[in-house]
């Protein structure tokens, strides 16, 4: 049995609060190109700024992903 508390930080613990995690790895597995810190950047924007009768989901890493770090398109030769 755990006997001390998991603090998630403002008052949420596991007495009151679950917390799902998401990390880089989840970032990369959607933009392999993105770096630790950019993908940091990704999550940081979808804690912040996601819908939460939705919450984070594969889709909301990858829009993100492409709003703060757009992708060239590739032109197609011939």
């Amino acid at each position: 049995m755990q006997t001390e508390k998991i603090n998630y930080g403002n008052g949420y613990d596991d007495t009151n609060s679950v917390a799902i995690i998401w990390c880089i790895d989840d970032v990369k597995s959607v933009r392999p190109d993105l770096n630790d810190e950019q993908c940091m950047d990704v999550l940081y924007r979808a804690d912040s700024k996601h819908d939460a009768t939705m919450g984070v989901t594969w889709d909301t890493l990858e829009c993100i992903a492409d709003y703060l770090f757009p992708q060239e398109e590739e032109v197609a030769n011939g």
